[in-house]
């Protein structure tokens, strides 16, 4: 798919590439951590991490991991998830083919979260 599907914010997106065509890659990928930071920071996410075999959310506790809005995404993209409570309550995302289309899809579910009340 184009590029400008894949990013959250199409209209941010196509705007930047109507005035300066086609962005680097490099510029994509700061776009989207951009994004994802934002969402973040509503679910006092501590860490996010991102690498070849996936991606993962660092709570500050497992009271926030519990926020009814974390829930109901997890629900919806539980097949893609996978918890680690070793040493700090982790929400882990499965690859989906490079580091750029994971972040992607941790936006998502972070928006997604983030459009309950």
């Amino acid at each position: 798919p184009p590029r400008s599907t894949l990013f959250p914010y199409t209209t941010l997106f196509r705007s930047l590439e109507e005035t300066y065509g086609t962005l680097p890659q490099e510029t994509v990928n700061l776009l989207v951590i951009a994004v994802l930071k934002s969402y973040a920071a509503k679910f006092r996410v501590k860490k996010i991490s991102v690498g070849a075999n996936g991606g993962a959310l660092e709570f500050t506790s497992l009271k926030t991991l519990g926020d009814s809005r974390i829930s109901a995404a997890i629900d919806k993209y539980a097949r893609d998830l996978s918890f680690d409570m070793t040493s700090a309550p982790v929400l882990k995302f499965r690859s989906m083919g490079n580091g750029g289309k994971t972040m992607i899809f941790m936006t998502k579910f972070l928006k997604f979260a983030a459009s309950f009340t």
